[in-house]
């Protein structure tokens, strides 16, 4: 089984689960904090990936590690997935969550790259583009990148609108290669 459909699967459960005790927020909390540790923390990855060290030492470490900060639902999610030999994947399920969970919010990540970072107007504007084209809410995720040059170039989930200077130029570039040729 693919790894995304795995992770999805697991997360829709969690999800439905924590929806039928009304624990929602509180579970997507607790999700981002793991995903959050396992994506900063590259020994507790490997803790988790070791065959060696077996199930109910790996829920030793879990429980030690986040008991106090977590609900007993997800505890109880996470031992089961040490239990299914389904450890490895926890930091994908979290990411799954984290993509289940906004969309029950109806809000949905976006990024604005630009060469020298945006100002207030234009995040403003392309939120309101964003969210007429998807009738979601846009959390928009502003980032500098030198190398665009200047223009801007906007990611929506699979979607990319590219109006940079740097894309525009490479275009000129092989457009006029092909001319010369």
């Amino acid at each position: 089984m693919r790894v995304n459909l795995l992770a999805k699967r697991y997360a829709q459960a969690l999800f439905d689960l924590s929806l039928e005790n009304k624990l929602e927020e509180k579970v997507a909390g607790d999700m981002r904090l793991v995903g959050s540790v396992l994506a900063e923390n590259r020994e507790l990855r490997r803790v988790m990936s070791n065959p060696v060290l077996v199930g109910p030492k790996k829920v030793k470490i879990l429980n030690s590690i986040f008991e106090k900060k977590l609900t007993e639902l997800s505890l109880r999610f996470f031992n089961l997935i040490i239990r299914k030999g389904r450890e490895t994947y926890l930091e994908s399920i979290c990411q799954a969550f984290e993509d289940i969970y906004q969309d029950f919010k109806n809000v949905v990540g976006a990024r604005l790259i630009t060469a020298t970072g945006s100002d207030e107007k234009i995040r403003k504007n392309v939120v309101e583009k964003l969210s007429a084209i998807t009738d979601k809410d846009i959390v928009l995720e502003d980032i500098t990148d030198k190398d665009i040059i200047g223009g801007f170039v906007a990611l929506l989930g699979d979607y990319q609108y590219d109006a940079s200077v740097a894309t525009q130029l490479r275009r000129l570039k092989k457009n006029y290669a092909e001319k010369l040729k």
